[in-house]
């Protein structure tokens, strides 16, 4: 049976009925609000509708910012924007909230503050000394305005940039603001992370007694290079990160667009790894300490297990946001 839709006009009267008619049959059978029947003025009209297409197209991908189709770019970049989101949202809780507030280090009385929430709540067995987040005191205040509020500005422009919606605002006009932001806020956090660098503030070196984690603390016995492995490696990213963003900006300079989202990408992952990597190393020097009250961990809170959690946490934060970098722009574009 055929299922068709048919109005009856009656004057300035519309009357709407469904009717069946069966497969090789004139006999036609209809229902309705009101009675269908012979009678003067009456007139059948079928009409018909195509059947809606069920296959996505590439202009619809574009007009919907790449939907959840994840064998196109931006159907990928959907589907790792919640993550995107979430580290920056909660990189701007770290940066700017009371706890631990790295904008504010440097003032005296904040810096008092984080040291008294570490005796109260016994963090220092569990994440090490409040050293870890007050160490950048003293160089003063630099630190926490070339480094900590840039990068916290960096995250939230990463977010806001990857989303599609930053690119309608003022005929486009909010993007390419935005990502000019983005990348002057890139340029001065890495000022901060050569200040840090270059006065002996990473980890390792001022928190860790030298210890680098187990993996690199092997290496380094090995190589007995003149320069720790996690230093050169931390200095390889820092350098990654610079080059990304340098050919993310020429790229959108030049109207290479399709390029220009893949080096975006792969500069908002090789920036966007530090955020994730803080609560990363929270819950494995939590399963750590709890490894060692049952006796699985040696040493749990001595400053090798601190480093393996700190370092460990670092590569494992970092591999997973290159991978998915990788993973997101290697997908499809719309050749239109």
């Amino acid at each position: 049976a055929e299922v068709v839709w048919w109005t009856r006009d009656d004057c300035c009267d519309m009357t709407l009925a469904i009717c069946v008619t069966s497969v090789g049959h004139s006999r036609v059978s209809c229902r309705s609000s009101r009675r269908v029947g012979p009678s003067r003025g009456l007139t059948l009209r079928r009409r018909s509708s195509p059947r809606p297409s069920t296959e996505t197209t590439d202009a619809d991908v574009v007009a919907t910012g790449g939907g959840s189709d994840t064998r196109t770019l931006e159907g990928r970049v959907n589907a790792l924007f919640p993550y995107v989101a979430g580290s920056a949202a909660f990189m701007g809780a770290w940066v700017f909230g009371p706890f631990p507030g790295s904008l504010y280090t440097g003032i005296p009385s904040h810096d008092e503050f984080i040291a008294q929430v570490y005796d109260v709540l016994h963090f220092t067995p569990v994440f090490g000394p409040s050293a870890l987040i007050t160490k950048y005191n003293e160089l003063g205040r630099l630190p926490a305005l070339t480094h900590a509020l840039p990068g916290a500005v960096w995250c939230a422009l990463s977010a806001w940039q990857l989303h599609p919606a930053s690119r309608k605002p003022f005929d486009g006009a909010a993007h390419r603001v935005g990502g000019r932001a983005m990348l002057a806020a890139a340029a001065t956090l890495m000022v901060g992370y050569a200040l840090i660098d270059a006065n002996g503030l990473p980890a390792d070196i001022h928190d860790f007694q030298g210890h680098s984690g187990g993996i690199a603390d092997a290496l380094d016995a090995k190589t007995q290079a003149p320069t720790p492995v996690n230093t050169i490696g931390l200095r390889l990213l820092a350098g990654w990160f610079v080059f990304t963003g340098v050919r993310a900006g020429v790229t959108a300079k030049e109207g290479e667009y399709k390029k220009h989202k893949v080096w975006a990408l792969r500069h908002v992952a090789a920036g966007l790894w530090v955020a994730a990597q803080r609560p990363v190393y929270s819950a494995m020097r939590s399963a750590m300490v709890a490894g060692g009250v049952l006796g699985l961990v040696d040493d749990a809170s001595g400053v090798e297990s601190l480093a393996d959690g700190f370092y460990y946490a670092s590569y494992v934060t970092t591999m997973i946001y290159f991978l998915a970098g990788e993973w997101a722009a290697k997908g499809k574009e719309p050749d239109l």
